[in-house]
């Protein structure tokens, strides 16, 4: 199934000058987009920006079987099938020298509309299954045209099967495909005054002598990251409902909700329900699912505790963490026990351990400079750093600890928004290993940082902050132990913890071209834990935290070649010697070896992408940091990879709180 963000490529509005410009400003060698011929009806040129960075013009033409570049090449059905055909086999599509073009990134193009009932580019088969699931006739969808590109379709569910009416754009105005239809044909300024009078009026559409309405639609909740400030002011909006007047991140969470009661019905918590483990539950009804629970191994007490894994993988980002409830006294142990099993790095904890004068979680480490036991294992509390509003910053820690802050050092939770400690383990066969244990304060239970439903800045840049301070020290992709997250109950706090996290790695790797899709993330971490994201503030708080973080990362909007990549894993070398370069700094390093990887072919820079999204032809050698080897800046000492990577990891924290 082809991808929308991999159909996003055609731009109806644009001329050679536009193409050429919006191409030279991405600065990405083998981007591309399609555009209309503006000579020649019933063509489209592909626009290639190519590794030396000259634009290519291609001309596609569409002929009765289909669009080809030219005699005697191959005839694709679409033009969709045509571009993945040229992405996958590099080599088959070449110039006028018989130099081999190959497409890598997509330019995207603007969306006609924000608006929840269009699809994108979604093929037949997904539009037959989405129309399906509604029972009532006159539920619709917009699509992309899959044979005219510029066009668009409303599918509609009848009685007995879907129609399809195609939407025409010509000169700036929208209409209604002509064929078969006998009344004047209505001009719109835009798709959705088109759509909107349809619906709104109650009139009839016809085609080919069969005449419907359109009655509700179909809703599409994804939306590309660049866009969801839009997004947004589109959820914002008030809408009458039976319980007056909801947003709509309101409406889509109870949508959300209704279809989680299904969803839970075929998961189990045969396990918390058990006698012997009710005094591990915090609340009797938030049990943990069979079917993901933690299974506490080698441990003679029990082999139950209330948490489960969740997995999340997206565009090559893996991570996992385990939500669970905030500790009892009974199972402080329990915890500790699980910590050490799976060999747990970061600790994220949403939550006081007293809210409203109720106990939300046991205080299971020690005081600062202290050591204490918890079983078999010993945690030694060697660090501690509040941070709030603030634009001060001190360190608690006996020996400096190189963690840039503009925030102060505050003694009072009252005043403070997160603190920050190191703890470290000793288990009972002497393994030992630092623990960062997150924990953060502003967050009260069954609400949301936020002070209402508008945009708090100085909130939301205090989570961003915490965010990439766990992003900077526990980079997705690198750090292979699952993130323990808990509040107090595990669900509501510690759901839009693992959403948010989920979303901002994503990006971080991706940029601001690549696909969200709120919901069905949240579904999908639902199907783990039951009841992830317990309130409408919270899963708003979600969006609202995506859109502070667009805004306030700049770098997302630059080229691969403009910009370091957040966290830089190591680099791979083939047959290639840098003895003899010349460099002033490692980042200028990092942009030469970009720059050689698109020209030669031959080396490729691993960061927070696995090693099997690497397509042909870059080559790679999946040896681990450790064992690769390579000098720079004049130095004749060889440095490892892993000793690179921490460089930039630096160099990355420094930078980003500059950008913040």
């Amino acid at each position: 199934m082809t991808s929308r963000l991999a159909r996003g490529f055609f731009h109806r509005d644009l001329s050679v000058l536009d193409a050429e410009k919006l191409l030279q400003e991405k600065n990405i060698p083998g981007s591309f987009l399609v555009r209309p011929s503006r000579s020649k009806p019933d063509a489209y040129v592909l626009s290639v920006r190519q590794t030396d960075g000259e634009i290519t013009h291609i001309r596609i033409q569409r002929t009765n079987e289909g669009f080809e570049l030219g005699q005697k090449q191959e005839c694709f059905s679409t033009l969709y099938d045509m571009i993945n055909h040229y992405r996958r086999n590099v080599g088959d599509l070449r110039d006028n020298n018989n130099q081999i073009i190959e497409l890598t990134t997509p330019i995207l193009a603007k969306m006609p509309t924000f608006e929840k009932y269009y699809h994108g580019s979604i093929s037949h088969p997904q539009v037959m299954s989405l129309l399906n699931k509604y029972g009532q006739n006159g539920t619709f969808l917009v699509r992309d045209s899959e044979t005219t590109p510029g066009d668009y379709v409303i599918c509609v569910k009848t009685s007995d099967n879907i129609a399809n009416i195609k939407i025409k754009y010509s000169n700036g105005q929208w209409f209604l495909d002509g064929k078969g239809r006998q009344e004047q044909i209505d001009h719109f300024k835009s798709l959705d005054d088109l759509i909107h009078f349809y619906l709104k009026h109650n009139i009839l559409v016809g085609i080919n002598g069969v005449s419907f309405r359109l009655v509700q639609p179909c809703t599409s909740n994804w939306f590309y990251a660049r866009d969801i400030h839009q997004r947004c002011e589109y959820l914002s909006k008030l809408t009458p409902s039976q319980n007056g007047q909801k947003n709509g991140f309101s409406l889509e969470f109870d949508l959300l909700n209704q279809q989680n009661e299904s969803q839970s019905l075929k998961y189990h918590k045969k396990n918390g329900e058990k006698q012997e483990n009710r005094i591990r539950n915090r609340f009797r009804n938030i049990l943990p699912y069979d079917e993901t629970r933690i299974i506490l191994k080698n441990y003679l007490i029990t082999d139950y505790m209330n948490g489960n894994r969740v997995r999340t993988r997206y565009e090559g980002i893996r991570r996992e963490y385990i939500a669970t409830q905030g500790p009892l006294p009974v199972t402080v142990n329990d915890f500790w026990h699980m910590v050490q099993q799976e060999l747990v790095k970061c600790i994220i904890m949403i939550t006081r351990e007293i809210e409203g004068m109720k106990n939300k979680c046991a205080r299971y480490w020690p005081d600062l400079h202290t050591t204490k036991k918890y079983g078999t294992i010993t945690v030694e509390n060697i660090n501690e750093s509040n941070y709030g509003p603030p634009q001060i910053w001190h360190n608690t820690s006996r020996t400096y600890h190189a963690f840039p802050s503009s925030s102060q050092q505050l003694l009072k939770d009252d005043d403070c928004c997160y603190r920050v400690r190191t703890l470290r383990i000793t288990t009972e066969d002497r393994r030992t290993w630092d623990i960062f244990h997150w924990q953060y304060l502003a967050w009260g239970d069954h609400d949301s940082p936020l002070a209402s439903n508008q945009r708090d800045n100085t909130q939301l840049g205090i989570l961003l902050e915490f965010f990439e301070r766990i992003a900077q020290t526990h980079p997705a992709g690198l750090d292979k132990s699952p993130m323990v997250v808990h509040c107090s109950a595990g669900i509501g706090r510690s759901g839009a913890t693992i959403a948010i996290d989920t979303i901002l790695n994503k990006i971080r790797a991706n940029g601001l071209d690549i696909e969200i899709d709120i919901p069905n993330l949240v579904k999908h971490i639902r199907a783990q834990r039951s009841g992830l994201v317990q309130t409408d503030r919270q899963y708003e708080l979600i969006y609202r935290m995506v859109e502070y973080f667009v805004e306030k990362c700049p770098s997302l909007m630059l080229s691969e070649t403009q910009r370091i990549r957040p966290i830089v894993v190591c680099v791979i070398l083939r047959n290639i010697k840098f003895n003899s370069e010349s460099f002033n700094s490692c980042i200028t390093l990092q942009e030469k070896l970009h720059l050689t990887l698109c020209r030669n072919r031959t080396l490729v820079a691993i960061d927070t992408h696995d090693l099997d999204t690497i397509q042909p032809p870059f080559i790679y050698d999946a040896r681990s940091p450790k064992q690769i080897k390579f000098c720079s800046l004049n130095q004749q000492k060889e440095i490892q990879a892993d000793e690179m990577m921490e460089f930039y990891l630096v160099w990355f924290i420094l930078i980003t709180k500059i950008m913040l």
